[in-house]
């Protein structure tokens, strides 16, 4: 089962998207908190990052970053997403995403994208 952290200051998007995609057998963990979200990514090595791109009191653009550079985490898969799908590309080639997703979301596209790059980056690893 693979593991996914959702970082996200919408409390209701977090609990909504948990229980969906707890539902299609994924372990999920969910953080409002951006530095209580890295610790976490740090400690447990999810399989997969959902991150938003604008939070508060942080910037889901800086997480991205911090993963990319640590050594431990650098591989880690990340799906960033926004209401600002203008954001896509520059959050896959500048910071650095492996793929976008654009709010309001399907649940169908979320999932098929989850698949998608844990497929791919397992058989990079």
């Amino acid at each position: 089962m693979a593991k996914i952290l959702i970082l996200d200051d919408d409390l209701d998007l977090l609990s909504i998207v948990k229980s969906l995609l707890k539902k299609k057998g994924f372990d999920v963990w969910t953080f409002a908190n951006w530095q209580k979200a890295w610790e976490s990514i740090k400690n447990n090595k999810p399989n997969l990052v959902l991150l938003d791109v604008f939070l508060k009191g942080g910037d889901g653009i800086d997480v991205c970053r911090k993963i990319r550079s640590t050594a431990s985490t650098r591989r880690m898969p990340i799906i960033m997403f926004s209401s600002y799908p203008n954001l896509a590309e520059i959050a896959i080639h500048e910071f650095g995403a492996d793929e976008f997703i654009s709010k309001p979301f399907e649940l169908s596209e979320m999932v098929n994208k989850i698949r998608k790059v844990l497929s791919v980056k397992s058989l990079v690893n």
